[in-house]
């Protein structure tokens, strides 16, 4: 999977292209209000103000979250994105880079964190409720849990919406060249198969998975925190469609907020 990973995401690869959150401003700073709140949250609580960026790609998130004075651990699959962060951010004595293997599992075993980000991860991990179970046994009492930029389960996603969905993804990509590749990947997703070899497929199980249960989620981690807030809303790569479905009212991604984490509540072993 590490290799897969790497393959999908080279050092030279531009996130923020393909990534809403990071292209359209007025979603990326509401993604950033969202976590002043939290950490805002956390202050209240005398929490510390410790964070693990999960899946952190190029530190879009990590930055700021170091220019507020958060002391960051950042995760990947990928060592070329990595190494991009360490060699713009190894200066800052706040900033922590770790790789995603068994070892640097090990490594961040006995760690506990204030807060735990994954900003468009969830639905390129098999088994997503596994990991917020691990996150969730990350944080201190008081901590938050944020997750941001996942697809909505496609079941409960209205036909229309998802229907406006495709046809605004399909109109953005055709503007990225590599037509055949991506009929054919359109054509194995139309058909319910992946390939296991193929990059494109193993990092975005959501599409073959039908999304990210937001529900589900809410629900398992609705005893492990005081308060769980799912905020649902549209985004799309594409600038004009963008504005239309905001206008709309759309909904097609969602945002998790987990805050207060309560001591001892059904603790595990994940580790």
């Amino acid at each position: 999977m590490n290799e897969l990973q790497e393959l999908g995401h080279p050092e030279d690869i531009d996130y923020s292209a393909g990534s809403p959150h990071l292209k359209h401003r007025q979603l990326y700073e509401w993604v950033l209000s969202e976590l002043r709140q939290s950490l805002g949250g956390l202050s209240a609580r005398g929490v510390p103000w410790t964070v693990l960026d999960v899946g952190a790609g190029h530190g879009s998130f990590t930055e700021p979250l170091l220019a507020y004075g958060c002391q960051v651990t950042a995760t990947e699959m990928s060592r070329p994105s990595l190494h991009w962060m360490e060699s713009r951010y190894r200066t800052n004595p706040r900033f922590k880079a770790v790789l995603e293997t068994d070892q640097g599992a090990q490594e961040l075993r006995e760690q506990r964190f204030g807060l735990v980000l994954f900003a468009s991860v969830l639905h390129h991990i098999p088994d997503y409720g596994a990991a917020l179970e691990i996150a969730a046994d990350r944080l201190l009492p008081g901590g938050a849990l944020v997750t941001v930029q996942d697809p909505t389960w496609y079941p409960r996603t209205p036909e229309a919406v998802r229907a406006i969905s495709d046809f605004a993804y399909m109109s953005w990509r055709i503007s990225r060249g590599a037509y055949v590749r991506g009929i054919r990947t359109r054509i194995r997703r139309a058909r319910g198969v992946w390939d296991e070899g193929n990059s494109s497929d193993m990092v975005e199980y959501h599409v073959v998975r039908q999304g990210v249960d937001e529900e589900a989620i809410a629900q398992m981690l609705g005893n492990r925190f005081a308060d769980v807030r799912v905020v649902r809303y549209w985004s799309t790569q594409s600038g004009l469609w963008q504005r239309i479905g905001q206008r709309l009212h759309l909904k097609n991604t969602f945002a998790l907020i987990a805050t207060d984490r309560v001591p001892d509540a059904h603790p595990g072993d994940h580790n």
